[in-house]
């Protein structure tokens, strides 16, 4: 570990509970988003825009593209100017406190390129370093990543941030530390977020390290 101040210390079981119960909210907020206002149009911007289908036909090579697609959907199909996640807190808001804090911290949630300096595979953590903003170092909990991947890899992600960590939203893109000079000109090409999203997603596909969404 680094010598940066640990942000769990000695309470890793808590921090794991805590982690369990926001995902498995999460989780579920994100059916409910999706059956509310997710709908064949919808499904339609997002699939031609990854180039995932098109006429109403999908065409994912594996399960987790569909994560993806959702993902996309769920925040960077606008309507009105406002993305499904803002829509779905306007209409409905959260049936209780965690639904709530998960709902407005979804809604702040931008996307970024993150190095991961270091994993704590015993207590679900990596800790990554902004590379594109300003933002402090961002202690990321995911118990698939924590066992899965190594330091020196690059993120794109979306964080979602509930008290002192942060989550995923549900999806990320990972490349190997020696294509950085590449991912800094895609983000710099990429004319807004959506556009940014896919590009990322694309540049993945060729050059990515392969993961799995759990």
């Amino acid at each position: 570990m680094s010598s940066r101040r640990d942000p769990i210390g000695k309470s890793a079981k808590r921090w794991i509970k805590r982690y369990r119960r926001y995902r498995e909210v999460g989780t579920a907020l994100n059916h409910k988003i999706i059956d509310a206002l997710v709908d064949g149009d919808v499904i339609e911007v997002a699939a031609r825009a990854l180039g995932l289908g098109a006429h109403g036909q999908l065409i994912l090579d594996s399960e987790d593209e569909l994560s993806v697609l959702m993902d996309f959907a769920l925040y960077e199909v606008r309507q009105e100017g406002k993305s499904l996640v803002e829509i779905y807190r306007e209409q409905h808001g959260g049936v209780n406190h965690t639904e709530r804090v998960l709902l407005d911290a979804m809604v702040e949630a931008r996307t970024g390129l993150f190095l991961v300096e270091d994993i704590d595979p015993t207590r679900h953590f990596l800790t990554l370093r902004d590379v594109i903003g300003q933002r402090e170092p961002l202690y990321l909990v995911d118990i698939n990543f924590s066992r899965t991947v190594w330091s020196g890899l690059f993120f794109f992600f979306r964080p979602i941030q509930v008290e002192d960590f942060v989550m995923t939203s549900g999806a990320a893109f990972l490349f190997l530390g020696d294509v950085e000079r590449r991912l800094r000109r895609t983000w710099e090409k990429a004319k807004n977020s959506a556009d940014r999203y896919v590009r990322f997603f694309k540049l993945s596909k060729r050059i990515g390290v392969p993961a799995t969404f759990v």
